[in-house]
């Protein structure tokens, strides 16, 4: 759509971050040695090891990893016992167990269980092996990750979205789209698109919309849809080609979106024309991205928002930040609390300043946290009492 809900908002494009793996094994030894190997064949690789099973559990419930590593034969609880008890609190990563102690049995069980890879542990020619099992499994998982993530959004999206194939017909639409017509979606799914509008309208898509979506491969504009009971539905479409033929619609009733549009426009000239600096972040996205600043934040730290949207706020971190107050910030936020404190943070030039940082939680009617609002402010000398001074 040709409007965003916040102004400065992107496409989330974060760069690739570092795949995080937890190695588990009880022989010290051994998991230090899979730690080095491993951050050695895998240039973007970040881990932590454990050889307590249930400390590493613990980790994992409330730490942010992309992949387990797990020897079998350890006390108290063997890899396969953690597999599952990690599957029990919802923890879905990959899971490889990279084991000394192999046997048909112990593959059978392991398959059996839900093990992703399975390991036998060698000589040093094993790593490379283990390392491009990691790899893959964590780029599957990024990427059902993600599709997962754009599914829900699909599906809880206000714009209702539909899928159309080359013959016309509805493959796909979320309950918005369904709903702007007054219709429940398993009405619509496998009739054609002509359902939803009067004759004249259908033949002015066959006419002048069509030709135009496969000649440019998009077409935006309004039109008039019919509700279940003919009731004139007043719509704004934007309609993108797909490579099959068919093509995909986003439609919004125009009413809405005018008054969408005069809503943003005002609160971006109020936040706009406050002093003080303003980011937003999303916590449903992966490390939290920045999706909205204003001007004052711009203006306080230097950077505008093509170059902030989609990044972790940790770029206003410098060499003196105080770690202490930078764990504190991040407690909070992991808790969906409010937060006030006074930090060092560096502006684009690498000038450090005394900013006083005041967070607050965002959330839906539910009581779910959707963002969290820092608002941002210089910190004159005489006022920097209680600023970390590191």
């Amino acid at each position: 759509m040709d409007v965003s809900p916040l102004h400065g908002i992107a496409p989330f494009s974060a760069e690739r971050r570092a795949m995080r793996i937890l190695l588990v094994d009880d022989n010290e030894a051994m998991v230090e040695l899979s730690a080095t190997f491993l951050e050695r064949e895998l240039d973007d690789a970040e881990t932590a090891t454990h050889t307590d099973p249930g400390s590493a559990l613990d980790e994992l419930v409330g730490g942010e990893y992309d992949c387990i590593v797990s020897d079998y034969d350890m006390p108290g609880m063997d890899g396969l016992e953690l597999l599952t008890a990690a599957r029990e609190r919802g923890i879905e990563l990959p899971f490889v167990l990279f084991t000394g102690k192999g046997s048909e049995e112990i593959a059978s069980r392991a398959i059996s269980a839900g093990v992703d890879e399975y390991l036998q542990k060698g000589g040093p020619e094993e790593f490379p092996v283990l390392a491009n099992k990691v790899s893959n499994l964590v780029e599957k998982y990024w990427a059902e990750t993600h599709m997962r993530r754009g599914f829900l959004a699909i599906e809880s999206a206000e714009e209702g979205i539909g899928i159309i194939d080359g013959d016309g017909v509805y493959q796909y639409l979320n309950e918005a789209y369904a709903a702007l017509y007054d219709r429940d979606r398993t009405e619509l799914i496998g009739e054609h698109w002509a359902i939803l509008y009067p004759d004249d309208e259908a033949r002015r898509f066959h006419d002048e919309i069509l030709p135009q979506l496969e000649a440019e491969g998009s077409w935006r504009g309004f039109s008039t849809g019919l509700t279940k009971g003919g009731e004139p539905v007043p719509e704004r479409l934007v309609l993108t080609q797909m490579d099959d033929g068919g093509h995909v619609c986003i439609v919004r009733e125009l009413t809405e979106i005018d008054a969408l549009r005069a809503e943003v426009e005002l609160k971006d000239r109020v936040l706009d024309a406050v002093d003080v600096g303003i980011a937003a972040i999303d916590p449903s996205l992966p490390d939290d991205p920045v999706v909205y600043l204003n001007e004052a934040f711009e203006t306080l730290t230097g950077y505008d928002a093509e170059s902030v949207t989609g990044r972790n706020c940790r770029f206003l971190y410098g060499p003196e930040t105080d770690p202490e107050a930078v764990a504190e910030i991040r407690s909070a936020v992991e808790a969906g609390e409010p937060i006030s404190a006074e930090i060092r943070t560096y502006d684009a030039d690498g000038e450090p300043f005394r900013n006083r940082l005041d967070i607050r939680p965002i959330r839906d009617a539910d009581g779910a946290v959707e963002f969290f609002v820092g608002f941002h402010r210089p910190v004159d000398a005489d006022d920097a009492d209680g600023v970390d001074s590191s």
